[in-house]
């Protein structure tokens, strides 16, 4: 199994924040990330799509109307009409290259592919821009995970599912995936315990509510992914923190 998340300090669990600083700023905006990287975020997770030209762009949804002032399907526009797209706080939608310039590797970041040939753009990406901070690459996608193995064979990757099965946790340690991604109120304690059995870390995603988030990581996940992660991990370390 590939090592687990970079970034994690030991002993404690680890808070990623939910492209960007989303409690505060638009998610997956330029803003939203640079909050993030200003709060030492345990790493920034973000998504990434492709433009009709190929290009990675950051952006959760298939079209661009909920976040953005216009409504455009990301996979049929050429990148140089999405660059000129504001998002709803007045800034430019981002592209990977942007989002790889505001962290530049101060923390690390988790790069989520929504569609096929996101993990061969990033990889793209990420070498152009001489990157060198820590990441981790995930999907839900099982074949844009095995595209991470290939092209990126020394980057940890992590399958998303919605609720881990035995087909997923198969598959994860068939092909040394370095964590299992679900949706965390679906998680019941008979589906914690099969994957703690399987010894693949666990961890759920979106919990904003810090009691739930400290129920999972008591049950067995090694953190969660939240919109709230500054103040969830601010509230973690006063209550559990022994330092």
């Amino acid at each position: 199994m590939r090592p687990f998340i970079p970034g994690r300090a030991a002993g404690r669990p680890i808070f990623v924040a939910h492209r960007g600083a989303s409690d505060r700023a638009l998610e997956n905006s330029p803003a939203a990330f640079e909050v993030a990287v200003s709060d030492g975020a345990d790493m920034i997770e973000f998504d990434v799509r492709l433009s009709a030209d190929g290009l990675p762009v950051v952006f959760h949804d298939d079209r661009t109307g909920r976040t953005a002032k216009e409504n455009l399907a990301v996979a049929r526009t050429p990148a140089a009409r999405l660059r000129a797209v504001r998002l709803k706080n007045g800034e430019k939608l981002p592209f990977l290259a942007d989002v790889l310039e505001i962290v530049g590797g101060i923390v690390p970041i988790n790069i989520e592919s929504k569609a096929p040939g996101g993990i061969a753009a990033a990889a793209m990406a990420l070498s152009k821009a001489g990157y060198g901070g820590e990441l981790l690459l995930s999907s839900g996608l099982r074949g844009e995970c095995l595209a991470a193995r290939d092209l990126l064979p020394g980057i940890s990757c992590g399958l998303v599912t919605r609720r881990p099965s035995a087909s997923d946790i198969a598959f994860c340690l068939r092909h040394g995936l370095s964590s299992i991604h679900p949706y965390g109120r679906l998680l019941t304690v008979l589906r914690l315990r099969k994957v703690a059995a399987s010894g693949i870390p666990l961890l759920p995603y979106t919990v904003d509510d810090p009691a739930e988030a400290f129920a999972l990581i008591a049950a067995g996940a090694v953190g969660v992914f939240s919109n709230r992660a500054k103040l969830i991990k601010e509230i973690y370390l006063s209550q559990f923190s022994n330092g």
